[in-house]
C-alpha cells in the first residue's frame, strides 16, 4: 500500500519540487486548508509553504477561493496527470522541432557505455527505428519480449532481420536461427544477452541482470569499422548456425553444397551498407562475387 511518502517521491519524479510535492500531497488528503494549516501539517516555514501553493497553483494542481481566508483545494489527481501528460506532449513536440533545426554533429567513432536497462531498450528501439536494410539480432528470453514490437515493426517496414535466439520463438516477419545450445545457455547465464548489429553501421552489445533489475555491461557504437568487423563476425556465425542443422541430416555432399549456397545468398558476406561505406571511402574497383569467382 502506497504511503503519503510514496506519493511525494512519485510527484517529484514527475517534474514538482519537493515541497510542491508534499504541499499537494498534503492538499489531496486535507482539502481545502489555508496555507497556515498547509505550513504547520508538513512542517515547513510560512514563507515557503505559500511559495509552493502559489508555484502549484500557476501550474495547475490546486484552486484557491476568492476568500479572505484564501483557501486552496488540490485538482484531483486523474485531471493534474493529464495536464502533465498534455504539457510534456507539447513540451516534447516542440524540442524535437528545434533540434531539427541545430547543425548536425560530426561523426562521432567513440565507443560508449550504457548504464541503465531503460536507456539500453530505447536506444535498442532507436536503432530497429533507424535500420534501412539488415539487422541481425540475438536474443535471451527476456529482452526479446521486451523489445518483440520493434523487431516486428521494423520486419514490416521490408528491412531483412534475422534474430538468434535460445528457445523456440516466432517473430512475425523475422528469420528465426535458433542456437543448438540454447536450453544450457539460459541453464548457465545468470544474465540477459541482447545484441543489435544495424547496417553494419552501429551495434549494441548488452548483458543485463535478470528481470531487468540492472546492467552488468552494456555498450553501443557507430565506429565505421569496428560496427562493420562485428556485424561480419556475427554474420558468418548466423551462416553457421543456420546451415548447421543440415549436417545431421543431409544425404550428399550435392545436398550441403546447394544449401550452403542458398544460405550465403540470405547471410551475403560484404552485403551490409557498412561495407559498402568503407568501400566508397577506401576502395576502388571492388570486383563483384561473379568476377572474383571467374578470377
Amino acid at each position: 500500500m502506497a504511503t503519503a511518502e510514496d506519493c511525494v517521491a512519485l510527484f517529484s519524479g514527475l517534474g514538482l519540487s519537493d515541497l510542491e510535492a508534499e504541499v499537494y500531497v498534503f492538499l489531496l488528503q486535507h482539502s481545502p486548508a489555508t496555507g497556515y494549516k498547509i505550513a504547520k501539517g508538513i512542517g515547513r516555514s510560512f514563507p515557503s509553504a505559500y511559495k509552493a501553493l502559489s508555484s502549484l497553483h500557476t501550474k495547475g494542481a490546486i484552486l484557491v477561493n476568492d476568500g479572505a481566508n484564501r483557501l486552496s483545494r488540490a485538482v484531483p489527481p486523474r485531471e493534474f496527470l493529464d495536464q502533465l501528460e498534455s504539457r510534456f506532449r507539447e513540451a516534447r513536440r516542440r524540442a524535437a522541432a528545434a533540434v531539427e533545426q541545430l547543425p548536425e554533429a560530426c561523426h562521432d567513432t567513440r565507443v560508449y557505455q550504457l548504464a541503465s536497462v531503460d536507456q539500453i531498450y530505447e536506444r535498442s528501439r532507436r536503432m530497429l527505428a533507424e535500420c534501412e536494410e539488415r539487422a541481425l539480432v540475438e536474443l535471451f528470453p527476456e529482452p526479446l519480449a521486451t523489445l518483440r514490437d520493434a523487431i516486428e515493426s521494423a520486419a514490416a517496414r521490408g528491412l531483412d532481420i534475422t534474430a538468434r535466439v535460445y528457445q523456440a520463438e516466432t517473430v512475425t516477419g523475422v528469420r528465426m536461427v535458433q542456437s543448438p545450445y540454447g536450453a544450457e545457455n539460459l541453464r548457465v547465464f545468470k544474465s540477459d544477452w541482447l545484441a543489435l548489429l544495424i547496417d553494419g553501421r552501429q551495434f549494441l552489445l548488452a548483458n543485463l541482470l535478470k528481470a531487468g533489475k540492472g546492467v552488468f555491461n552494456a555498450i553501443w557504437s557507430a565506429n565505421p569499422m569496428v560496427s562493420r568487423a562485428i556485424y561480419d563476425y556475427a554474420n558468418s556465425d548466423f551462416h553457421h548456425y543456420a546451415f548447421r542443422p543440415l549436417l545431421d541430416t543431409a544425404t550428399s555432399v550435392d545436398q550441403l553444397r546447394a544449401e550452403y549456397d542458398r544460405l550465403r545468398e540470405i547471410f551475403p558476406p560484404g552485403g551490409d551498407l557498412g561495407f559498402r561505406d568503407l568501400l566508397t571511402r577506401f576502395a576502388t574497383d571492388w570486383p563483384s562475387d561473379t568476377e572474383r569467382v571467374e578470377q
